[in-house]
């Protein structure tokens, strides 16, 4: 096997939480790609989801001295130094990864939580706040459509916001009701607000607009796969599975698709075609690696 494919099976081991696994085949890709950061920054995350944090630290820190400008690498390791409460050194990390990537707000959203927990109220809330205002800098109010509102609530779930990202997809769903995106997305929003019976309610709407779309354009796997997102958040995994794959079907190197199809075979304990779902969709998008 190549580093590449050594790579892809550890992903989706990764993804199915057999970390042990995924150690092996990145271990397997690294004797091929010894200086291979993405490889090396994966196997950081494994080694800290199996609390061998010292070997973890390691595999960040040998990923920055191949890739120093990287600011995802760079928060993670600041991450893993607060979880060991070496504080002042997770905060340089931090500070390294802001300098880095000053308007990306992600960045900013996970100093603010370590802040948080390292009890500067004051300092987290000024961090978390920017995050806010980074995903809506962008966006001019007086003049937004319903789905620039969506992808503006969507940016601010990517950040726990989900008061603010609520009040943005109630703001879509004002311009057009049957946005589906926007209903779905508004049921994410509440059931992380613990509203779940509210959540369903428009998770359930959101299907019946798919529903509209597919009947309309039944060719279009973009709305198969939507279909099938919001069937797999009402726990309906037949109908999800069926959806993901007609949009498969449809565009075979529809690599959302794969990954939703293997998301629910891991939620039905059909770990085997989970991995070999997980496994296709990097073989097409190595770049899906980067959700991990």
């Amino acid at each position: 096997m190549t580093s590449n494919e050594w790579y892809s099976k550890g992903v989706a081991l990764q993804e199915l939480k057999r970390y042990k696994e995924a150690l092996d085949a990145y271990n397997k890709a690294l004797e091929i790609s010894p200086d291979n950061p993405k490889i090396l920054f994966n196997k950081g995350l494994v080694l800290k989801s199996l609390m061998r944090y010292d070997e973890a630290l390691d595999a960040f820190e040998k990923a920055l001295e191949i890739n120093p400008t990287d600011a995802k690498t760079w928060c993670f390791k600041a991450e893993l130094l607060l979880g060991i409460m070496k504080y002042e050194e997770a905060l340089d990390a931090f500070y390294r990864a802001v300098s880095l990537a000053p308007e990306d707000p992600e960045v900013w959203y996970r100093r603010g939580m370590a802040l948080r927990e390292m009890r500067a109220y004051e300092d987290a809330m000024d961090d978390l706040e920017k995050a806010i205002q980074l995903y809506s800098k962008n966006y001019d109010i007086s003049s937004m459509s319903a789905s620039e509102w969506c992808k503006k609530g969507m940016g601010l779930c990517k950040i726990k916001s989900y008061q603010e990202a609520l009040d943005a997809f109630n703001r879509a769903l004002e311009l057009n009701p049957t946005n589906g995106k926007a209903l779905y997305n508004k049921g994410v929003a509440l059931r992380w607000l613990g509203k779940n019976e509210e959540a369903k309610l428009y998770l359930e709407k959101a299907v019946e607009v798919f529903d509209g779309k597919i009947k309309a354009n039944p060719e279009n796997a973009r709305f198969w796969y939507n279909k099938g997102i919001a069937l797999r958040d009402l726990e309906r995994y037949k109908e999800a599975l069926e959806a993901f794959e007609k949009a498969i079907d449809i565009n075979p190197s529809f690599t959302k698709a794969w990954i939703g199809k293997g998301i629910v075979y891991d939620r039905v304990k059909k770990h085997q075609k989970a991995m070999e779902a997980y496994e296709r969709a990097v073989d097409i998008n190595p770049l899906y690696s980067d959700l991990v």
